[in-house]
């Protein structure tokens, strides 16, 4: 992934110079900037943990439900099916938001 960061750093310099010198296909050009970053962001993440293959994980996104205020938490069973045994791993998640799973 380091080889695909470069690149894309490297091309991310070019158009950076580019807008410097004020060329005539700014609009052009800062739209690429702005894709270029967006991929630097997402790749600089998967990297940074660790995740090299997109195949691997599924996307959910968490539903609205009928209660606006409510909200998602993560919970360790404790291999147990009593409530009593259930630990909160301090982790809150709200609709919307997204969950990466490893098949």
């Amino acid at each position: 992934m380091k080889y695909a960061i470069d690149i894309l750093t490297a091309e991310r310099e070019k158009i950076v110079n580019k807008l410097k010198n004020q060329d005539a296909d700014r609009n052009k050009n800062l739209a690429n900037l702005k894709s270029i970053d967006k991929a630097l962001k997402w790749l600089n993440m998967l990297e940074k943990n660790s995740i090299e293959d997109a195949g691997q994980f599924d996307f959910f996104q968490l539903p609205f439900k009928e209660n606006c205020f409510a909200s998602y938490r993560i919970m360790c069973d404790n291999e147990s099916e009593s409530i009593q045994d259930l630990e909160d791993e301090n982790i809150e998640l709200f609709p919307d938001d997204i969950i990466l799973k490893r098949k």
